[in-house]
């Protein structure tokens, strides 16, 4: 996996966008669609789940492991990039 706990998201250095080499920054640059990309996965699994009654509960369960474990990780670290706390709505 790409993202450890001590250092967010190895993909995309915390470094200057200046000193970040070619592959750095096309990687920067599509990490919002790559975020968009996997909710809408996230989405699609879970509309699925509601519409399946054999796999649903299993499908549902997975779809939250993945928005729980990945994406809100993924947003909280985005958002604290952008200096926005999370506790701001609390």
């Amino acid at each position: 996996m790409a993202w450890d706990e001590s250092l967010g998201c190895m993909l995309i250095p915390h470094t200057p966008i200046e000193h970040l080499g070619p592959f750095e920054r096309e990687v920067r640059d599509a990490a919002p669609l790559m975020y968009r990309s996997l909710l809408d996965l996230v989405r699609i699994m879970e509309d699925t789940a509601r519409d399946c009654t054999r796999c649903g509960p299993d499908l549902w369960n997975y779809a939250q492991e993945v928005r729980v474990n990945l994406l809100d990780k993924l947003i909280r670290a985005e958002l604290a990039e952008l200096g926005i706390n999370e506790d701001v709505d609390k």
